[in-house]
Formats: C-alpha cells, structure tokens, sequence
C-alpha cells in the first residue's frame, strides 16, 4: 500500500479529529497499526490510550462514608515455650496409605542389586538382592532394563 498525498491529508484529518485508530483504519482500508506507524512518522501528536483512561477512571475509589477506627488488639504476654511452626495439610484423595516400612536393605549398602520391587508403602517392598554387576547397583537384567544405550533405543524404536 503507497501513502498518496490524499490518503497521508485523509489520515491527518481524522487524527486531529479525534478518530480511533482503528476507525481510521477501517475508513482508509488499513490495519491500525498501519494508523499508528504513520502517525508517528508524520509526528502528528500522540493522544493518550483510551485503555489507560478507562483503567484510570476505575482505579479511583469512589467516596463513601467515614468508617469508625479499628480498634487495637491488646498487648499478648508471651508465651513460655517457643511457638512450633505450622503444620501444613496436604490435600488427600481420599485413600489411606499404609505408614512407610523401613526397607529390608540399607540402601546403598551390600553387594546385592538394589532394583525396588513393591510400593516403598507396602510391608511387602524389598529390593532384588540378586549379585550386581560391578560398579552398578543393579543386577544383569535390571542394569539393562535402566540404562539404555542410544543404539538399543533406536533399535526398539525400529522394531
């Protein structure tokens, strides 16, 4: 689209009038951004945002009544013994989860493979204890099952 001389006059005019950018824009076919970019090329005077203008009309608050004086909470005596911190309540689905089992095995400690078998919750959970291979925590089959190379995994993915 080419600026003309009857469309820059067209544009100077409606600016001036106080036109929207946007309705200039719908007048001459353009986008207002268009509108605005002109504008400011032609330096033709910024106006203040209408957006602006309606958030500063809501922002004021509008006048009411005196309200009587909060009254003051009376000085607290200390207590004895250090206040202890809050306790926070986790939000529950509603299922009751057995109270944790202390494992079996130490972890990170034996030569046995450490792969968890079982929820850690249940009285049930233990660890493989298979022999591990050396210098991994787990036995053959699941140190393949946890590190997977980049050439088995583009092989499963070909399969």
């Amino acid at each position: 689209m080419s600026w003309t001389e009857e469309r820059i006059g067209e544009l100077t005019r409606l600016w001036q009038a106080g036109h929207s950018a946007s309705d200039i824009g719908k007048r001459l076919g353009i986008s207002k951004n268009a509108v605005v970019g002109k504008a400011h090329r032609l330096k033709l005077p910024s106006r203040p945002s209408p957006i602006k203008q309606n958030s500063e009309a809501k922002t004021q608050p509008a006048p009411s009544s005196p309200k009587a004086a909060k009254p003051q909470p009376a000085a607290e005596a200390k207590p004895s013994q250090p206040q202890r911190a809050k306790v926070r309540a986790v939000a529950s689905n509603g299922k009751r989860r057995a109270a944790p089992v202390e494992p079996k095995q130490p972890v990170g400690r034996g030569s046995g493979c450490l792969w968890p078998i079982g929820d850690p919750g249940d009285a049930d959970f233990h660890f493989c204890g298979a022999d591990s291979v050396p210098g991994k925590p787990y036995c053959a089959e699941h140190a393949a099952r946890a590190y997977i190379t980049r050439s088995r995994e583009r092989d499963e993915q070909a399969a």
